[in-house]
């Protein structure tokens, strides 16, 4: 059997390396006919226009390149002047800042103090104003004392009940003791109470008592029974009790505790500045 011939080329190729030999083939062929018949050589006319095309795109290349580098710069400097004016305002803003800042902790610190002091004073007025209504009768005391106890004579009879009179006598015997603080039933007394008579009761701040009477009276333990058998209106108070019979005890408190006295309102009456005022006569 004869031998087959040999396939030619396009056909044993492949297929994508026929058509771009082709494509080469044929355009190259047609360029060179092109160039014969304008007299060129062929090869040294697309080098010179290669070249002259090289360097035109890259001197326009250098052109933009220039163009835009100076653009830049301009941009690049006035952006740069911007952000140090913008440095200076906030530098000048923190400057301010912290000098407000400064001057705040100064206010501060001289508050403060004020406060320190006004406190120092509130707390000097508060006690000061303690012992005051402590000793007027209109705060709540408590502290050692004595407890008293008087009640109509045990007979019955009508001189052994107990009068204001007799009520008061007690009371101003206690106070002459060094009495602090004296309460009758729970009513504390101030400078300002009156005990009198209404009817067949005794009137402490116009609120009427049934006898007994306690009375409690805040002081020094150890002296004030026998300071009382010592004053004038304690010997009188005891004369009393002997003749009409009156049924009476007197007993030493470690921890009385006597309530305060409702504070009358001052409608027409004015404190007085001591230092900066005389009371006229």
């Amino acid at each position: 059997m004869p031998d087959r011939a040999p396939l030619p080329p396009h056909v044993t190729m492949p297929l994508l390396d026929v058509v771009i030999r082709n494509s080469l083939d044929v355009d190259y062929q047609h360029v060179a006919e092109v160039r014969k018949a304008a007299g060129g050589s062929g090869a040294e006319g697309p080098r010179r226009w290669r070249s002259a095309a090289v360097v035109a795109v890259f001197g326009l290349l250098l052109v933009v390149a220039a163009v835009q580098t100076r653009a830049s710069a301009g941009a690049d400097a006035l952006a740069r002047d911007e952000l140090v004016r913008q440095i200076d305002l906030k530098r000048d803003g923190l400057r301010d800042a912290n000098r407000q800042i400064g001057d705040l902790q100064d206010q501060i610190a001289s508050l403060t103090t004020r406060q320190q002091s006004l406190t120092h004073t509130e707390n000097s007025l508060a006690a000061r104003n303690d012992e005051v209504g402590a000793l007027a009768g209109y705060h709540a005391v408590h502290g050692g004392g004595v407890k008293v106890t008087l009640d109509n004579a045990a007979d019955g009879s009508s001189d052994g009940v107990v009068r204001d009179e007799d009520l008061a006598t007690l009371v101003d015997g206690l106070w002459a003791a060094g009495a602090e603080a004296i309460a009758i039933n729970g009513i504390r007394l101030t400078v300002t109470t009156g005990i009198r008579t209404a009817g067949s009761a005794i009137l402490v701040h116009d609120r009427a008592l049934r006898p007994p009477y306690v009375l409690q009276a805040v002081g020094n333990v150890n002296t004030l029974q026998s300071r009382f058998v010592e004053t004038s209106s304690g010997i009188d108070f005891l004369g009393l009790r002997s003749r009409f019979g009156f049924v009476f005890a007197m007993n030493n408190q470690t921890n009385l505790r006597l309530p305060a006295a409702a504070r009358p309102d001052l409608v027409r009456a004015k404190p007085v500045d001591a230092k900066t005022e005389e009371v006229a006569p």
